[in-house]
């Protein structure tokens, strides 16, 4: 009866510890792709705004490029810009001016991409581009 028993709490402890993994795993929000911010992400990132959200989850789309030479020479910035419902915002600090609460993705375009899809990049040097869509 003991052996009964035992293998009877065995199986039942091996079934507590895989429902436990599995729902530790369904809680964890995973990243994507690291070019795309999707609905399930943001929603679950509760921050006021678009830059905390960008700087929560992509912090990478953060870091401005730099171009400079060597021996001396000048460096200028390369700026990141912003677009919301393909309309260019600004840079970087546009970002904190939006809610976080109605975005429903965002996408980091390189700078290749950006010069080739978007709409008025301008003439300044472009590191990237954060693309914003809304509900």
């Amino acid at each position: 009866m003991t052996r009964f028993s035992l293998s009877t709490l065995t199986l039942g402890a091996c079934v507590i510890v895989t429902f436990a993994c599995a729902s530790s795993q369904a809680s964890r929000v995973t990243e994507s792709s690291p070019d795309v911010l999707t609905s399930i992400e943001i929603n679950a990132t509760p921050v006021p705004t678009a830059f905390d959200l960008v700087s929560r989850r992509r912090p990478s789309w953060l870091r401005q490029g730099r171009t400079g030479s060597i021996g001396g020479g000048s460096v200028s910035s390369q700026v990141t810009l912003v677009y919301l419902a393909g309309q260019r915002l600004g840079g970087i600090e546009s970002l904190k001016t939006l809610s976080a609460s109605g975005i429903t993705s965002m996408r980091y375009l390189d700078a290749t991409r950006a010069a080739t899809i978007l709409h008025d990049p301008g003439s300044e040097a472009i590191s990237g581009a954060i693309v914003i869509s809304t509900k």
